[in-house]
């Protein structure tokens, strides 16, 4: 439809581009495939959107005036920046060309987030990924404020089933890591009230791992004595090693250091849930669906239930 003396359209603004740049009605009718009377009235269109006449009739060829060279300038870059937003959404929309914005936390840098990219990757190479970590409690903010698609975290946030979905992953039983000179060290289990009067080096308040810790002190009733916060475990584990404190830390981080320290499982048992969240109400994103449904079927993944 030509939409006679309707509103301006993307089309119209094509139009008068490509008439300034010929300067002739007829041969840009020609070239875009239209009849002249319809291209007329897109010229119409658009300079009753602009308010006053854009070209000046000098012999037989139409010639832009000031004010429609100062319209083009203008036209191109709105022409250009829909046309660039419409390969971008195309690019976004093709699985095996997106773009997946995956969050995740500080512990799982070296090794899970490494694994998970380069095997999906093997299958999909062009798939492009924006990375970002943050602790936990960060890392649900930013996939409920749509700033990233999906995050790996842990514990499993409580707007699981609401607003978020759930991939559960790994579930990894906590421990107390002690200096290997400690007295507690020969212990088979320790419960958090053994080491409630022990200086503690912890992650910083937000991260996953210091979520659970500071609930499991709450059960315990006594308030943990932190001496120092980190954004690592590494670092937990390292300082710990050094005697500066205890800490709480999951058992089966393939590159959480161990020597110097001792794991001493926590009793009753305790765990550090891992899984991947994503917004429920995400619009389509094919890329992000197909990594989504890949790291479901990985061998991080649990049945839940």
């Amino acid at each position: 439809m030509d939409n006679s003396g309707g509103e301006m359209r993307i089309d119209d603004l094509r139009s008068f581009i490509s008439v300034a740049r010929s300067g002739h009605l007829t041969e840009t009718a020609e070239q875009l495939g239209i009849p002249q009377p319809t291209l007329s009235r897109r010229i119409g269109r658009v300079e009753k959107q602009a308010g006053t006449l854009l070209f000046d009739r000098v012999g037989r060829k139409l010639v832009l005036n000031q004010r429609g060279q100062a319209l083009l300038v203008h036209a191109s870059e709105m022409v250009a920046q829909l046309e660039s937003a419409t390969t971008e959404i195309k690019r976004l929309m093709d699985p095996e060309k997106g773009t997946i914005r995956l969050d995740f936390m500080h512990s799982l840098g070296t090794w899970m987030v490494p694994e998970l990219i380069r095997t999906f990757r093997v299958e999909h190479p062009h798939v492009k990924f924006q990375l970002h970590q943050a602790a936990a409690m960060l890392l649900v903010e930013r996939v409920l404020a749509d700033d990233t698609d999906l995050a790996l975290v842990g514990p499993k946030p409580p707007e699981v089933g609401a607003s978020l979905g759930w991939v559960p992953l790994l579930r990894q039983r906590l421990a107390v890591a002690v200096p290997a000179d400690h007295p507690l060290a020969n212990e088979a289990e320790v419960s958090m009230e053994m080491v409630q009067h022990e200086p503690f080096v912890a992650m910083r308040t937000g991260f996953g791992t210091r979520v659970l810790m500071d609930n499991l002190a709450e059960e315990a009733g006594f308030m943990p004595n932190v001496v120092f916060e980190s954004m690592e475990l590494t670092t937990v584990a390292g300082l710990v090693s050094a005697g500066l404190g205890v800490g709480v830390v999951p058992m089966d981080d393939p590159y959480l250091p161990t020597v110097g320290i001792v794991q001493l499982p926590i009793y009753p048992s305790a765990f550090r849930e891992l899984g991947l969240v994503w917004r429920k109400d995400a619009g389509p994103a094919p890329a992000v669906e197909n990594f989504r449904d890949f790291v479901a079927g990985s061998r991080y993944a649990l049945e839940e239930g």
